[in-house]
């Protein structure tokens, strides 16, 4: 299984508090129709106070928000809606003393206690796949060339047929990145060291960038030995996307991009 490539913009903008205002506004910014769900995922039996897996994950509808004539709606879930709700009608006190059937009904006290992500974003092509948390968002632009290839490829920027490959993939960052608001990003793989920087993008965005700068993620990384993270941690580099363009990239033959910031003044100074 390959690496992907991630996208995390930070300091959205959204009203992320009032989900109807969040997709009210999603809608109107990306100019797609969005229908607001939440997943049906337990049974609650009253009598009993019972808790199992529902028989069917059914989607329940909330709301729709139009910017368009087409017909068609992006998902946007609500991803914990249906956990807070059940704990709204039947009491904390009550669903501590409750039976849970199955391993998947007890996944009801993670829904309740996660709020990694607020809300999810998808298409019915499996093309969008947007994710919010209270600051950030996982923008969900796809590197076809997965990480390992991406870095690769990074590290030989010559030609303007190059140049243009790369720049149309930070076009496509950039564009998503403003749609939400964001003046920054951090891109990483979402496997390996760097997992944990895209494991936490529910911090807030100052505490994910210090996580990130500060190598803070790599000190809790779980090593084979002392001798592969040292190495790990000699070759692995940051860099700022614009200094690919600039021709300020110096690395050696043994070092490795791990993650890349960009703030795209470049692209915004006149």
């Amino acid at each position: 299984m390959g690496w992907d490539v991630v996208e995390i913009g930070l300091k959205h903008d959204l009203p992320v508090n009032d989900p109807f205002a969040t997709a009210k506004e999603i809608a109107k910014r990306m100019e797609q129709n969005i229908r607001l769900v939440y997943m049906k995922r337990y049974e609650y039996d009253i009598e009993n106070n019972v808790v199992s897996e529902a028989k069917d994950f059914e989607w329940i509808e909330l709301g729709k928000f139009e910017a368009n004539n087409s017909g068609i709606y992006l998902r946007m879930e609500i991803c914990n809606y249906h956990a807070k709700l059940m704990l709204k009608s039947v009491g904390m006190d009550k669903l501590r003393k409750a039976t849970f059937t199955d391993g998947i009904a007890e996944f009801l006290w993670d829904d309740i206690e996660d709020t990694f992500m607020l809300y999810e974003i998808e298409d019915r092509d499996g093309n969008i796949d947007i994710r919010l948390s209270k600051e950030n968002v996982d923008i969900g632009v796809y590197v076809i060339e997965r990480w390992c290839n991406w870095e690769r490829e990074l590290h030989q920027i010559n030609t303007d047929e190059d140049r243009e490959w790369l720049r149309n993939y930070r076009m496509q960052i950039y564009n998503r990145a403003k749609l939400f608001g964001c003046n920054e990003v951090i891109i990483c793989s979402d496997q390996g060291p760097a997992e944990l920087i895209y494991d936490n993008m529910d911090l807030g965005a100052d505490d994910l960038k210090e996580y990130a700068h500060s190598f803070q993620y790599l000190k809790d990384c779980r090593w084979s030995n002392e001798s592969e993270a040292n190495e790990w941690k000699k070759h692995a580099k940051h860099i700022m996307f614009s200094s690919v363009f600039q021709n300020q990239l110096n690395l050696s033959e043994e070092d490795f991009i791990e993650v890349i910031y960009d703030d795209f003044r470049d692209i915004v100074s006149p």
